[in-house]
């Protein structure tokens, strides 16, 4: 077949998914059946006329089929390995700084058969799995498309995964520098949703920090805070650093929609789960119950108090028959008795002349 004849091959099979799609007279599992095979039969055009970027964007569409007309919460293991393989497509595992996060099926670049795995390929695995990397523009877009699809059924891993992917694209670009600190960002994110704050810190410095770019920019300060906070389980210190309204706010609000939930559940121990609070939040809610406890016992202790003094004022001190005879006194007999008194002349003069005193 002539170069036109695949790429007309490859646009029918395109435009033939399109309708299965959004059919009505067939089943969803026929829909995505149909779907998947059409768009990796366009892949196979794609590859025979040399075009490996378009293959691969064919293959992630061909992955997206399976998940058609989903609406549960978790995703179906074999689409999990078809989004993984289309990951591939674009950056080969050996290439992949993730790839030990991979959670199915083995590298289309490694021989079962030998010793050599992703994680150590051999030098010359490594340079050939270096040359089928995806030059295409843009083609970040479409596996970073992935991961948020990744991140909205829970799975962290295989989002980690394909966000490796991305940052070996954006690194390979030399130009998107802002793009790429905010792929290294999203990896730190999505290491400490996996409840591995150790692995984010290597990370970080091990391959972020020597991207001279990265240093100087916001998602630097965030991704490296945000570790330090969950490594040293600092409650505080780690909702402040993920704080809307405080110094991180600008990169915060930079992120997808999908990583800003993530970080929210990111908890200083454990792996974040959906629908689980934050161990700071669930902390609030626990000191706000305690003290609205405390609040009501103190309230009780007062109520307590005012029946007390109610009780003291009503009761009886034993002084009140003294005070009964007291007022049984005639008074009209004890002023007499005080008049029959004798104190002497009340006169104003005085028995004794002042002459008649010695001063000497």
């Amino acid at each position: 077949m002539s170069t036109g004849a695949y790429a007309t091959a490859a646009s029918e099979y395109t435009r033939a998914a399109e309708l299965v799609e959004v059919a009505d007279d067939e089943t969803t599992e026929m829909k995505r059946e149909i779907g998947r095979k059409c768009l990796l039969n366009a892949s196979e055009a794609w590859i025979n006329m040399s075009e490996p970027g378009k293959a691969a964007q064919s293959k992630i569409s061909a992955a997206l089929a399976l998940t058609w007309g989903d609406d549960s919460s978790a995703l179906g293991k074999a689409a999990l390995t078809a989004l993984e393989e289309s990951v591939e497509a674009h950056v080969p595992d050996p290439m992949n700084p993730y790839v030990r996060y991979r959670q199915t099926g083995i590298s289309a670049y490694i021989d079962p058969e030998s010793e050599e795995t992703a994680d150590n390929p051999s030098a010359e695995t490594l340079a050939f799995a270096e040359n089928q990397i995806v030059n295409r523009p843009y083609a970040h877009e479409s596996v970073q498309e992935v991961v948020y699809l990744l991140i909205s059924f829970g799975e962290y891993t295989s989002a980690l995964y394909a966000q490796g992917a991305v940052s070996t694209l954006l690194s390979r670009d030399g130009v998107s520098s802002l793009t790429l600190s905010r792929s290294f960002v999203a990896e730190t994110i999505l290491t400490l949703a996996t409840g591995d704050s150790i692995a984010a810190e290597q990370e970080f410095l091990n391959r972020h920090v020597q991207k001279t770019s990265y240093l100087s920019s916001r998602e630097c300060k965030l991704g490296e805070e945000l570790f330090r906070a969950v490594k040293t389980r600092d409650e505080e210190a780690l909702d402040e650093t993920r704080s809307t309204t405080m110094s991180n706010r600008a990169a915060i609000g930079n992120l997808h929609e999908s990583l800003k939930e993530v970080l929210s559940m990111i908890r200083i121990s454990g792996v974040a789960r959906k629908g689980e609070p934050s161990s700071s939040t669930s902390t609030k809610k626990s000191s706000k119950k305690s003290s609205s406890k405390s609040a009501s016992s103190t309230a009780k202790t007062k109520e307590k108090e005012i029946a007390s003094f109610e009780e003291l004022s009503s009761m009886k001190t034993g002084y009140e028959e003294d005070i009964t005879a007291a007022d049984a006194i005639d008074t009209n007999a004890l002023q007499n008795e005080l008049d029959g008194l004798d104190f002497g002349d009340d006169s104003d003069e005085s028995d004794m002349d002042d002459d008649d005193i010695d001063l000497r």
